[in-house]
């Protein structure tokens, strides 16, 4: 299996550009093919929108190696961690209706009783700084298999045995259980499940092919994904139910559409130039130091924020299932650039690599 894939994806990757990007050049494959042959990946696109137009795409590789499809932009796939970014704006949007403040105490809107609920704000957990026991495997619940858990009751009830909050540090920690509880604080506050509240309030007819995986309004049909075992490439085992991640991951989508969300997130009417802003300011400790995480990135509610080849650059990933992505926003371009993949291997690092070249500056 190994061998047929090597040779699958060194002599007939597929690459696939639209008209306006006839002449990229060589290197950009290069960079790209050879990113595949390391990590053995079955198939992945890029793709690029300025102004809401779409200016830039190519496809790599297949959507399953048994019926040998090409892979492509249409792909729908699970987005993972990039639902941080919707429900860090679903909160922002509550607080424009008066229904909350991100300096509010978790304790004052989540509808379930948290031990040390009262000692966490909901900037802190919007900024990955907030000491959460973090659920989904990390800590002291390292060895709790919550991906077969059947409530939501049953991660509270887990939390809630834990002994006490960490120590109060002042440290980034990324916790997915802090957007998992923000999830649930969106639905207590709106009386709405999850997805019913991104669909009316940030889905529009821009990003037809985005969902909400929690739920069952609509389920699409996600393409295969993949992940490498030993040294063979099979497809992906034990898939984590999306309604048990929530606000933390159940997001869903093509790249395309999701470009096209992140990009109204960042500039477009989705939220109030206030909310904007505080949304894409540097998170704070109470020291005032910045929250910076181990990329050295700068923290914002849902999102990173870095510079490029000196380019001030909103950026947000996702992995899950054996699906990865990443997207990245560059605000003096209003270019968003974005990359999905159906292979457990990290993606943003090879979109980091292109940006190197400054392949961005001449789309």
């Amino acid at each position: 299996m190994r061998s047929i894939l090597i040779f699958l994806l060194f002599s007939v990757i597929v690459a696939c550009t639209d008209s306006k990007n006839s002449s990229a050049n060589s290197s950009f494959d290069e960079i790209v093919n050879a990113y595949m042959l390391e990590h053995e990946y079955v198939g992945l696109a890029i793709a690029a929108i300025k102004d809401d137009e779409l200016v830039f795409k190519q496809e790599y590789g297949y959507l399953d190696l048994t019926k040998k499809e090409p892979f492509s932009v249409n792909e729908v796939i699970s987005l993972g961690s990039n639902a941080k970014t919707t429900t860090a704006s679903a909160i922002l949007l509550l607080q424009e209706k008066g229904l909350l403040k991100v300096s509010d105490t978790l304790d004052k809107h989540l509808p379930y009783s948290l031990k040390g609920s009262e000692q966490v704000t909901l900037y802190e957990m919007l900024c990955h700084s907030s000491d959460l026991p973090d659920v989904f495997g990390v800590g002291e619940f390292e060895n709790y298999e919550w991906q077969k858990a059947k409530s939501t009751k049953e991660l509270i009830n887990k939390l809630n045995s834990t002994t006490s909050l960490r120590n109060r540090t002042e440290s980034y920690r990324y916790n997915n259980t802090a957007y998992f509880l923000l999830g649930l604080v969106v639905e207590h506050l709106s009386h709405q499940n999850l997805g019913d509240f991104y669909r009316e309030y940030i889905f529009n007819n821009a990003q037809k092919n985005i969902y909400y995986l929690g739920d069952s309004y609509y389920s699409p049909t996600l393409t295969p994904s993949f992940e490498k075992i030993g040294t063979k490439v099979s497809p992906y085992e034990s898939p984590v139910e999306y309604r048990i991640v929530g606000g933390a991951g159940a997001l869903g989508g093509d790249l395309v559409s999701y470009l096209h969300l992140f990009q109204q997130l960042m500039s477009g009417n989705i939220l109030q130039s206030q909310s904007k802003a505080q949304m894409l300011s540097f998170c704070k400790f109470d020291d005032g130091n910045y929250v910076v995480n181990e990329k050295n990135q700068h923290i914002g509610f849902g999102v990173e924020m870095s510079n490029i080849n000196g380019e001030k650059v909103y950026s947000r990933g996702g992995a899950l299932n054996g699906y990865v992505s990443a997207v990245y926003y560059f605000p003096s371009k209003n270019l968003t650039v974005g990359i999905t993949g159906n292979t457990w291997a990290p993606l943003a690092p090879l979109l980091e690599r292109i940006f190197k070249t400054n392949w961005q500056n001449e789309i």
